[in-house]
């Protein structure tokens, strides 16, 4: 075997036999455990945030265990142990192949590994920088699959198996070889004890804690009661003061596991082969009647041990009768060794197990994760809303290059092209609008982000609105349908602002329609009003502006209805675009809209009518020209963020990828219909796909073969096809074509050249649509004759 897929082979077995807890952070905390470190994590800032700050919020947001992050920086920057790395460790400690900048780098490692948790269609693929491909196993932990295919980009087949590699050291040297934090325990479901037998054993329960005296007491109970956690009294047995579990499948070969971490001793007495484990927290728990115990306990008593690490297996030692795991817990108090019934107390009235000198109030113990297995879900225990809420998702393919914002309103604000998420505070609402759905402006407040959005120097705002019968008062009679603002509360200049507006400013306080805008405080502001004519109903606005120009228009129903040159415009503007008010909490302007569209140049005329005629996306399927598409992808989710998107052409899906704005992708060589989609997946699993069909569009597809004739004749074979008949060709001397004729597609040609110059042939073809294929060139041969040199 090669010694590299050897070495491949070996890292995968050792990551498959690490153990898989993927909680959340919970409790655990970045910063205290940075300041343990030698590493400068712990004295980092960047942006006014700490390093800890930093970590925990991308973990937090995107789901991802801090541990990840934390033993990549380790594996390769070295900034736990290194107090004094290079410059280059701390602004790009995943690689220079990523963003620069410590926070840009930890939001990107936690999308990409986010991305990699899956869920998958098939065994994802990776590909080195040398040109290796390798498949990935789904048997392994989903957080080494993320890993494995974060550490892939931009390293060599070398230096990714070396990562990898420090990786799992860092994993093992610094979190005892956990992928993850304890999950946070909840209040009403306290508990820190994990199964004491690998997950997906199958397990009964034999006999339960006698809340009446068990077994604890000097001389006997005094009765023949048995009364269980639940307070039932028809169960087994009297006086036990733990719990019995049997293995059906293996009941003398099931491993015992740690239930939680600590100090082992390992005993072998009357009762049996048992263990006993000492915890931080003041409790006890005992292993009884085991058949073997764990190597572990060759070299004595007081073995570290970590939640989940076997220390044992079960068996009948001790007892006569069916094989079993006798557990127990118990809890220091007084000075007092005392026995807790890790099930807690469910029964009427207060527990009677405390009337007991050696019995303690009990409480349930098992932690949160177990819930749902076994019998390890609390009697009182309300299950927690589920997220079974879709997210909700648009996408464009192909869209105009100069189109920055374009939002449609169909039942939800989320825009189908543009950067970012909308603002939104209260509960949208919509109703008939004049493409499909319009948002009703009064129920909720919305605003897009202009940044990637607008552009301040020169663009163009399209919007349809639905006029009322009667505007709602407000204190100063202005409603506006758009505005920006970099100082909306800078009243009397209101500085940076862009805004659209019905006011009552006109002659007598007639009401009027204003473009409005306001530059730096020393510039001033620019009024650009048309008295207002409109009866209710639908109606078109766009405003248009060219800083450079210094020029702004307003345009109404497709008619240019007031423009200015020399305008006062802004420099900078507001961080949001809202719609139906100035700003936020601001009044309302009573009315509808539907199809709002930003563009980054100011449209011309007739592009404004058009656009006041019709939709602004045309029906499927989408013309393209180019198998390189650009993708346009938005999507929003009620309880989180999107965790992964994966795209699909024809049906073939990718594997998932972390959420971006937009996304490159390529079609297959093949004219025609081709349906794009895109998947959604929030972290609860839930999924939203939606798709466009393109329609591909490519230029003829030519052969040419030449056979030259004579020294200043060439035939010229020609097989071209194409998707869209007939096919046409251009011959021309100059690549451009100039005035050069259509001709049929001829199969054969023969071109001779006249004259002593050197001229040049290019041929070009086109396809019915009359899309041109690139110029071909003929090139002229020349025979040289060189003499025979005899000896």
């Amino acid at each position: 075997m090669h010694r590299l897929a050897r070495w491949f082979l070996i890292v995968c077995l050792i990551f498959l036999a690490t153990p898989l807890h993927a909680q959340p952070a919970g409790g655990w905390n970045v910063a205290e455990f940075l300041a343990k470190q030698p590493g400068l994590l712990k004295d980092l800032r960047t942006d006014e945030r700490s390093a800890a700050q930093i970590i925990e919020e991308q973990s937090t947001y995107y789901g991802v265990s801090p541990f990840l992050t934390l033993a990549l920086l380790e594996a390769t920057a070295g900034l736990l142990s290194n107090p004094t790395p290079p410059e280059a460790a701390i602004a790009q400690p995943f690689g220079a192949h990523g963003p620069v900048g410590f926070a840009a780098q930890i939001e990107w490692a936690n999308r990409e590994l986010r991305a990699g948790l899956g869920p998958y269609q098939q065994p994802p693929t990776i590909r080195l920088r040398d040109g290796l491909t390798l498949t990935l196993s789904l048997d392994e932990p989903a957080e080494w699959i993320a890993i494995k295919r974060f550490l892939a980009r931009g390293r060599d087949s070398a230096e990714w198996l070396a990562a990898i590699k420090a990786t799992h050291t860092a994993l093992r040297t610094y979190f005892d070889a956990q992928l993850a934090p304890p999950a946070t325990v909840a209040a009403d479901v306290a508990g820190w004890l994990r199964a004491p037998w690998p997950l997906g054993t199958r397990v009964t329960h034999l006999a339960y804690f006698d809340h009446m005296y068990p077994m604890v007491d000097l001389g006997g109970d005094g009765n023949n009661e048995m009364v269980d956690y639940l307070g039932r009294r028809n169960v087994q047995y009297n006086s036990h003061d733990g719990h019995d579990y049997v293995f059906p499948d293996a009941p003398f070969a099931t491993p015992i596991l740690a239930a939680a971490a600590g100090s082992a001793y390992a005993f072998n007495e009357s009762r049996g082969m048992g263990v006993v484990i000492v915890h931080p927290n003041g409790y006890e728990t005992v292993y009884w009647h085991l058949s073997a115990l764990d190597p572990i306990f060759n070299n004595g008593n007081g073995i570290r041990v970590t939640t989940g690490q076997q220390i044992g297996v079960s068996g009948a030692s001790g007892v006569s009768g069916t094989p079993h795991l006798h557990f127990e817990v118990r809890r220091w108090e007084g000075g007092i060794r005392k026995q807790v019934d890790p099930y807690g107390w469910y029964g009427p009235g207060p527990d009677p197990c405390p009337a007991y000198a050696g019995c303690a109030a009990s409480t349930w113990l098992w932690h949160p994760d177990l819930i749902g297995m076994y019998d390890f879900t609390p009697p009182d225990y309300t299950p927690p809303p589920s997220d079974t809420t879709p997210p909700i998702g648009t996408m464009r393919v192909a869209p105009p290059a100069d189109l920055l914002l374009a939002v449609t309103f169909n039942g939800h604000p989320l825009q189908t092209v543009g950067q970012g998420l909308p603002q939104i505070n209260g509960t949208p609402s919509f109703g008939p609008g004049r493409f499909g759905q319009a948002l009703i402006s009064d129920n909720a407040e919305v605003a897009f982000p202009t940044t990637g959005n607008l552009d301040v120097v020169q663009g163009t705002i399209s919007l349809w609105v639905k006029i009322p019968e009667y505007y709602p008062a407000n204190r100063r009679n202005r409603h506006y349908l758009l505005a920006a603002s970099a100082e909306p509360e800078g009243a009397p200049v209101y500085t940076g602002t862009l805004a659209l507006r019905r006011d009552q400013l006109g002659p007598d306080g007639s009401a009027q329609w204003t473009f409005w805008t306001v530059g730096d405080a020393s510039s001033g502001e620019d009024l650009l009003s048309v008295p207002d004519t409109l009866a209710a109903g639908w109606h078109h606005f766009a405003v248009s502006w060219d800083a450079t120009s210094g020029s702004k228009a307003l345009y109404i129903d497709g008619i240019l209805v007031a423009e200015r040159r020399n305008a006062v415009l802004p420099i900078i503007t507001g961080v949001h675009l809202h719609l139906g008010r100035f700003s936020t909490g601001s009044a309302a302007a009573g009315v509808r809209f539907d199809e709002l569209a930003i563009f980054a140049r100011p449209l011309t005329a007739d592009e404004i009518a058009d656009l006041a005629t019709g939709p602004l996306f045309g029906p499927e399927p989408i013309g393209v020209t180019d198998r390189a598409i650009r993708i346009d992808t938005n999507a929003m989710d009620d309880n989180g963020g999107i965790a992964a998107v994966i795209l699909g052409i024809n049906g073939e899906l990718s594997d998932p990828m972390p959420y971006y704005d937009s996304y490159r992708w390529s079609l297959p060589p093949v004219e025609g219909e081709h349906v794009v989609e895109v998947r959604y997946l929030d972290r609860a699993g839930n999924t939203t796909t939606v798709s466009q069909t393109v329609t591909l569009n490519l230029p003829p597809r030519v052969d040419l073969q030449t056979t030259w004739l004579t020294d200043d004749t060439v035939q010229i074979r020609i097989n071209a096809t194409d998707h869209h008949l007939p096919i046409d060709m251009q011959f021309s001397d100059t690549p451009t074509f100039d005035e050069a004729p259509w001709l049929p597609l001829l199969p054969e040609v023969r071109w001779r050249w006249d004259g002593t110059e050197l001229p040049r042939l290019f041929m070009r073809f086109r396809d019915a649509t009359g899309l041109p294929s690139e110029p071909v060139e003929i090139e002229r041969q020349y025979q040289v004759f060189v003499p025979l040199v005899g000896r």
